[in-house]
Parts: structure tokens; C-alpha cells; sequence
């Protein structure tokens, strides 16, 4: 596969399956894009049978050559292009919100670069990939799904520029993404964000470092931030406290409890969604805190 080669979304599946066969190989380093689909955008009023139905898959697999089992990978995200429309839908059943919300969707257009909610507000977009994740091929997870192996993190840091690390499960890695978002809020609290169809361009290579993974790390703007899921925000902030004391642990050679101390003071506690079976937190720290090659 040629840089800047493109994986059509022809190729969309319901799960981060480590068996399909990778519809591209890439070099490490090599750029390569996913298209990626999403709602639709027709009608701004589809029925409730239709929202109830609905689900948002992901594109590839993409294999990147020489990536093993017990590696790291390196995902930057280099390039995000959305269409010039996005949906927002609410379920009965799912969101933050008592009483549950009824069935509804909602069209927007896209235009220089804000989103029209309605005809008095509009938001800059600040696109984001909710979906992003690596092959798993023992029990694969579905792309509704957040672990390990990434998936539906919904984090709004995931945008251009920043870096996902996950640990590799096998050969190649096998790299998914979709879920394109135009723009969402901490906690995507109604259950979806401005839902866009696009293309995702990404840069995946093997990290120098086996740095501890006990949950998928972001870098992002000068901030590193460990990505916890769970049945409850508390579950899930716990897996995340966890992988962040362990980076701290690493990079200074502390003991816990200076580490955890130290997070006391300068880490901060965050929610990516809460709408979701299994729930997102985040963890953020400074990159400065940590050695200047230790995420390279």
C-alpha cells in the first residue's frame, strides 16, 4: 500500500476481529486513510424503530508490517476530513438523563467550519475519532465496546495530532477506526455527538519503549492521559488511576505511594462517556512531568 492510500469504507465490520484478513499492509511509518461511515443524514426525522436499530461500525483492518504480539503500537492521528452534515440522536434507554429521553434525531449541517444546531447556535467543529482500535482475536470485541484493545473510547482528545498507544494482540496489529465525530462534549451525555461520515489518516509504528499498558494511553496538546472503562465512572476511574500510577511509578522510579501523592496534586480525574454499557474515564497529567523520550 502507497502513503496516503486510502481503505474505502466498503470495508466496515461490527467488530475489532484479530481473524478477518487485512484488506491493506503498510510499512511502519507509512500514512494510509480509512474512509469511514456513519447515521445517516437524509431525514431529520427518522422513526423510533429505525434510531433503535442503529449502530455505527468501523473500517479496515489495516496491518502494519513487523507489529507482533506483546508490542506497542504508535497510533498518531495525522489527518481528520467530516462531511458537511452530522446527526445527534437520543434512545429511550440510554443517555444520563432521568426520566429517559424519548426517540429523536436531528440533522445539522457542517458549514465553515461550525455546526449549525439550530438557526440561532452554532459551535466550532473540533472533529474527533470515537472509535479506534486494534485487533482482538479471541472473543472480539464489538465496535460499540471500549477495553484494551481501545475501541469506542469516545475521547475528545483523539484528534489531529494526537497519539494513541495500545498494546498489540496479533501479527500485524490489524488497526480499525470509524465513529467520526464533528465535535462532542465530555461524557457525550445524550448518547451519541455530532455524528459525521469521513476520513481518518493515520500513522502507526511500533513505540521504543515497552511502556507500561494497563489501559490505552493518549498524548495530546502536552498532556498524557490513561483511558479507564467500566460497568461505573468509579470502576473506570479506577482502572485509569491505576495506569497512570504505574507510568509515574516507571518514568521516576517512585514508590506508590509518592507516585499517587504526586497525582493528588497534579493529575486530573475526567470522564470521556458515561452513556455507554461500559463506561469511560481519563486520567490527565502533563507531559512534562515525564522524560522527553519516554512515549516516543
Amino acid at each position: 500500500m502507497s502513503a496516503n492510500s486510502e481503505v474505502s469504507a466498503d470495508h466496515v465490520h461490527g467488530h475489532f476481529d484479530g481473524t478477518l484478513a487485512p484488506v491493506a499492509v503498510v510499512e511502519q511509518g507509512e500514512i494510509f486513510a480509512l474512509q469511514t461511515v456513519s447515521l445517516p443524514t437524509g431525514d431529520s426525522e427518522l422513526p423510533p424503530h429505525v434510531v433503535d436499530s442503529l449502530l455505527v461500525p468501523v473500517t479496515g483492518p489495516v496491518a502494519v508490517r513487523g507489529l507482533q504480539p506483546g508490542d506497542v503500537v504508535r497510533i498518531e492521528i495525522v489527518g481528520i476530513d467530516i462531511a458537511d452534515r452530522g446527526a445527534i440522536v437520543t434512545m429511550p434507554g440510554y443517555g444520563a438523563f432521568v426520566p429517559p429521553l424519548r426517540p429523536s434525531y436531528r440533522v445539522v449541517p457542517i458549514r465553515k467550519e461550525r455546526v449549525h444546531f439550530d438557526e440561532s447556535i452554532t459551535l466550532p467543529i473540533d472533529p474527533m475519532v470515537g472509535k479506534l482500535g486494534v485487533g482482538v482475536a479471541d472473543g472480539p470485541p464489538a465496535s460499540s465496546t471500549v477495553g484494551l484493545h481501545g475501541g469506542n473510547m469516545d475521547n475528545k482528545a483523539l484528534r489531529v495530532g494526537s497519539v494513541l498507544y495500545l498494546p498489540v494482540f496479533v501479527d500485524g496489529a490489524l488497526v480499525f477506526a470509524g465513529d467520526l465525530h464533528a465535535r462532542q462534549g465530555d461524557g457525550e451525555v445524550c448518547l451519541s455527538a455530532v455524528e459525521v461520515a469521513g476520513k481518518v489518516t493515520l500513522r502507526c509504528r511500533k513505540a521504543s519503549h515497552n511502556i507500561p499498558l494497563g489501559a490505552p494511553i493518549v498524548t495530546s496538546d502536552g498532556v498524557v492521559m490513561t483511558l479507564g472503562d467500566g460497568r461505573s465512572l468509579d470502576a473506570a476511574a479506577e482502572v485509569a488511576l491505576t495506569a497512570m500510577l504505574d507510568l509515574v511509578v516507571r518514568a521516576h522510579n517512585w514508590p506508590r505511594e509518592k507516585a499517587a501523592m504526586f497525582l493528588s496534586i497534579a493529575g486530573d480525574v475526567g470522564v470521556c462517556q458515561l452513556v455507554n454499557p461500559r463506561v469511560g474515564a481519563k486520567v490527565s497529567l502533563p507531559l512534562e512531568y515525564f522524560p522527553p523520550s519516554f512515549f516516543e
